[in-house]
């Protein structure tokens, strides 16, 4: 399994005989598009997916399948699968604990879900967001950092908000017809160390949802590109995290 203002005019842009809808978003504000985020937020009970990622780190790349199952805000099980489709891992994340069961090698790992944690086995995490907003594209376009000054920039049909302080620097990008995240990136000296990006995106039950997510962590070497194939929005579904009773139990620090 993570954040530009001013008058945009968009004129209609023909396509064969239909035309593209006018969008108005005049005097858009970022506080509009958090406010339009939390109101979907606020509806968003569960999700579901199965899909596939690949992976980066410093050792290696790899691919896998998956299936992810969300209660927000903040419960989240994943199986994993390897050629075959056999199981080979499963995750559970609460607020408090962090489970990974690797059943390739009969280990159970028990942790915090602190930011390094989810990293190392996760391959993402981000300070300032829960994973299941990085996962769900629910990240309000704000910023982070201590005083900031914020600039805007107009791109087309994008709305894009620039935070700076010191040398660091957040930048979002917002879609101006789905009023979602597209890109998010923070820097350092002019040095990217965290881009999120999102794609292809499609409602569900009233809920505009990415099927792509990207995350690559730059200062740490590591990226995941996750794919959703199947999803379902507010329809629970529980995926059982079971770990045999001699699997050997590492504790996270």
């Amino acid at each position: 399994m993570i954040r530009y203002l001013s008058v945009i005019f968009l004129s209609a842009v023909l396509f064969g005989c239909a035309a593209t809808p006018y969008i108005d978003l005049s005097g858009i504000t970022a506080e509009d598009v958090t406010s339009r985020i939390s109101s979907q937020s606020d509806g968003f009970k569960y999700f579901s997916s199965s899909g596939y990622g690949n992976f980066e780190t410093k050792n290696g790349a790899y691919s896998a399948g998956f299936k992810l199952a969300i209660s927000r805000p903040s419960f989240t099980s994943v199986y994993l699968y390897g050629p075959f489709g056999m199981k080979v891992g499963q995750v559970r994340l609460t607020p408090d604990t962090l489970l990974v069961y690797n059943s390739l090698q009969n280990e159970v790992f028990i942790g915090r879900p602190t930011i390094s944690n989810l990293r190392e086995f996760l391959m993402i995490g981000a300070d300032g967001a829960s994973i299941t907003d990085i996962l769900l594209d629910l990240m309000p376009p704000i910023s982070h950092l201590t005083d900031p000054q914020m600039r805007t920039r107009l791109d087309g049909t994008d709305i894009g908000f620039l935070y700076s302080s010191g040398d660091t620097t957040e930048r979002y990008t917002v879609d101006g017809k789905y009023m979602r995240t597209t890109e998010y990136e923070k820097s350092v000296g002019g040095k990217p160390v965290l881009q999120i990006k999102y794609a292809d995106f499609t409602t569900v039950n009233s809920i505009s949802v990415p099927r792509s997510v990207w995350f690559e962590d730059l200062s740490h070497g590591i990226s995941a590109r996750l794919y959703y194939q199947d999803i379902a929005v507010n329809e629970k579904e529980v995926l059982e995290v079971t770990v045999p009773a001699d699997a050997k139990e590492i504790i996270l620090n």
